[in-house]
């Protein structure tokens, strides 16, 4: 039988609740042992979505919060030293549609919140200990201690961060071994698997550390972090810094000003989880504005912008692949 038919049986079976065999937990203790916390939604997409359909099948979800469960169990195992037993299985519970929590044990108690696999759920706003709210986007989870003595969250996906000035104590937010320092703030910070991050400040100051790279970003800043060795990290000036969080507007949307036709093509198919490929000649140049409606088909957002490059270039969907070419 396939390796991954076994896991996933496995993980539906552990949900459920029903006990495993010590060949099972072996099976699913390799399986998660090394999972790093910004795996977690990489991961979940390669083992329980094979085909990708327009709604969440309730086994993708079923099978989805336990991998981030054991993978959150994991991260913390690594920070306390602690072998979290597999028997202890946290308690999702749904908070809106979309979007589920669990209480996790731990040294001090662990909060988890996540946003649906795939497609646009409703924005849902995360209400901290400290009255600070993170508002997450598709695709995303937000862990800290029930404590909160340390002001502290780690972030996968996308969330957009208000948070409480306290004088005496900053505020982090990590993800990987990059982290943003804060006392009183509003800023976006976009992290998915496969396009650049993006950490945008709307108010107040944040200091923005990446290994030995420091840098305090101002209002309307941008910094967008390109992955590489070493990491390249560029800061804009943004005309309209609001344009970030369109995908909390009415509807869900991403809004481009000035940006190339690779980033365009390389964001759109991030949501819609599908391949692309686009001519090197055509990866620059030819800004591109507009505003992609994220509740519209994938096809009809790639007519919109179709139209736009009419002129230059061919744009489809092939083989379930975005293809640009001149």
């Amino acid at each position: 039988m396939h390796h991954r038919y076994v896991v996933r049986e496995i993980i539906l079976k552990y949900h459920r609740g029903e006990p495993l065999t010590d060949e099972e937990k072996a099976v699913l203790d390799a399986e998660m042992a090394n999972l790093p916390a910004d795996e977690v939604w990489k991961r979940i997409r390669s083992q329980v979505e094979r085909k990708r359909a327009p709604v969440l099948r309730p086994w993708y979800v079923a099978a989805a919060v336990v991998v981030i469960a054991v993978g959150v169990y994991r991260y913390i195992d690594r920070r306390d030293k602690v072998v979290a037993p597999l028997a202890e299985a946290p308690v999702w519970r749904a908070v809106a549609p979309g979007h589920y929590h669990a209480e996790l044990s731990g040294r001090d108690g662990v909060e988890v919140v996540d946003s649906a696999i795939g497609g646009q759920s409703a924005p849902y706003p995360v209400s901290l200990p400290d009255g600070s709210t993170v508002t997450l986007s598709y695709g995303s989870s937000i862990r800290y201690a029930k404590a909160f003595a340390e002001r502290r969250v780690v972030l996968a996906g996308q969330a957009y961060f208000n948070v409480v000035k306290n004088d005496m104590k900053l505020f982090a937010v990590e993800i990987g071994n990059r982290t943003v320092q804060v006392l009183g703030t509003e800023f976006n910070w976009m992290h998915y698997p496969g396009v650049p991050d993006e950490i945008t400040l709307i108010k107040g100051k944040i200091r923005l550390s990446i290994g030995p790279f420091q840098q305090e970003l101002k209002p309307a800043e941008r910094a967008v972090i390109h992955e590489g060795s070493p990491i390249r990290v560029r800061v804009d000036q943004m005309k309209d810094p609001e344009e970030t969080v369109a995908w909390m507007s009415t509807p869900p949307s991403i809004k481009f000003d000035s940006t190339d036709l690779y980033t365009v093509i390389q964001r759109l198919a991030q949501y819609y989880q599908v391949g692309f490929h686009v001519d090197p000649d055509l990866r620059t140049g030819r800004p591109i504005d507009g505003v992609i409606n994220l509740q519209r088909p994938l096809q009809q957002n790639l007519d919109q912008i179709g139209e736009v490059i009419k002129d230059y270039a061919h744009i489809e969907r092939k083989n379930g692949i975005i293809e640009v070419t001149d």
